[in-house]
């Protein structure tokens, strides 16, 4: 029942993020940890889960959380940490973007072609400072109450360089430097002068799988952001294909219509002229038939006026020729 449970809960996490852009998969995990959106529905982290932007992550006091994201990066989740995916893009191209949050606790980041291509789309962001990078390896640590440390913003760098700050200033951060923003004081951050207590007193259980990971992800980080670009233009083409395709069927349907229409005309037009034809053709019969009439009518009096005429003659000479006899 608490597996099904913790299934049903998962479904409707993914199910919520499905039209946000997805940040990540989950690679490896040890110890607890779970996922929340921003509805506030809460899943289990399991090995394979998506995690999608807009999403936290929250592991427990033993909770390690290993993430590929969709640029080739690597994000190890620490335990009793709060991190939380902002804003994220990666097509290949300058609109690629990477912000995330961390409330709690700490968090490594390996970038991936987003850190590596366009410096400024890389953003951490901490209750007391922002994080940019320079394309590199490094870790962030949020310290509410001390033990031995003092509360704030702790990150240092394992590869390149980093640039921790604050509205009072900037540090930039490279490999054996410890840079600071405290909580509690406006000031800008500062280096230490010693390595933090804190590190010292982690046990973490799956970090060393890390380094053969981010080897392996350094081979094919052109390689995917090559894919991406390909696919993302594909889709692009597709789209256009589709807008042309429905384009072209509205054109289509229009030039259907308007030779159905022309076609109309036409055979109105036709039957019009024959109509026109009929109509000239029933005037002249009548005037042919009337000419007809009228002629055989003039003929026929005309014969009948000779006819009496020769009645006539025919009358005198008789009476005529009775009077000489």
């Amino acid at each position: 029942m608490k597996n099904l449970l913790v299934l049903l809960a998962s479904l409707i996490v993914c199910g919520t993020a499905y039209s946000a852009t997805l940040f990540g998969t989950v690679d490896a995990l040890s110890g607890s940890a779970n996922v929340e959106d921003q509805s506030g529905i809460s899943a289990a982290v399991t090995v394979g889960l998506n995690i999608y932007e807009g999403q936290t992550i929250t592991s427990g006091p033993e909770g390690e959380v290993q993430l590929v994201t969709e640029d080739g990066g690597i994000i190890a989740v620490r335990p009793n940490t709060v991190f939380r995916v902002d804003e994220y893009k990666a097509e290949g191209d300058s609109s690629d973007r990477i912000f995330m949050s961390l409330l709690k606790g700490a968090v490594r980041s390996i970038t991936g072609w987003v850190g590596k291509y366009n410096h400024a789309a890389y953003r951490i962001t901490t209750p007391t400072a922002t994080i940019g990078i320079r394309g590199t390896d490094h870790e962030t640590t949020v310290i509410d109450n001390g033990n031995g440390d003092e509360p704030g913003t702790y990150d240092h760098v394992n590869e390149g360089a980093t640039e921790l700050k604050t509205p009072q200033g900037s540090a930039e951060v490279t490999p054996g430097k410890f840079a600071f923003a405290p909580k509690g004081r406006a000031v800008a951050p500062v280096f230490l002068s010693q390595r933090p207590r804190f590190l010292a007193m982690r046990n973490l259980k799956i970090e060393g799988r890390i380094q053969s990971r981010k080897e392996y992800m350094r081979t094919r980080l052109e390689q995917m952001r090559e894919e991406r670009i390909k696919t993302h233009g594909n889709r692009i083409g597709q789209s256009g294909e589709q807008r042309g395709s429905l384009i072209g069927q509205g054109r289509g349907a229009t030039m259907e219509r308007h030779g159905d229409l022309r076609s109309h005309q036409f055979q109105r037009t036709g039957q019009s002229s024959l109509n026109a034809r009929g109509e000239r053709g029933l005037r002249d019969n009548r005037k042919n038939n009337n000419g007809r009439a009228e002629r055989r009518g003039v003929a026929e009096r005309e014969k009948r006026a000779v006819e009496e005429g020769r009645h006539r003659i025919s009358g005198r000479t008789r009476r005529e020729k009775r009077k000489r006899e």
